[in-house]
């Protein structure tokens, strides 16, 4: 509930920045041009970064997780040898 109100609160502070920031401007990027405001192009780069850092962030979690996995693995194998070690120690023992 507290993050719907937080994008209520933010999609009203960018619709006043929109409003508040009319002047004509023209993008140019390579050969693509572009008439917009000011307001929208830089709420435009704001989603565009957010979109791009959103992407970045799940590809290194996938990556985390991936490790995890393989570190979790790798655990149960130790602990499984180490409790054949033991059992291995105990039966010596006992023959002794």
């Amino acid at each position: 509930m507290s993050m719907f109100i937080v994008g209520i609160v933010l999609a009203a502070a960018f619709t006043v920045f929109v409003l508040q920031n009319r002047t004509p401007v023209t993008l140019t990027f390579l050969a693509w041009r572009y008439e917009t405001t000011v307001g929208v192009a830089v709420v435009a780069a704001l989603v565009a970064g957010a979109l791009v850092m959103y992407l970045v962030a799940l590809v290194r979690e996938q990556r985390l997780r991936s490790q995890l996995r393989m570190a979790e693995s790798r655990t149960r194998t130790a602990e499984a040898r180490l409790r054949e070690l033991e059992r291995e120690r105990e039966a010596a023992g006992e023959q002794a």
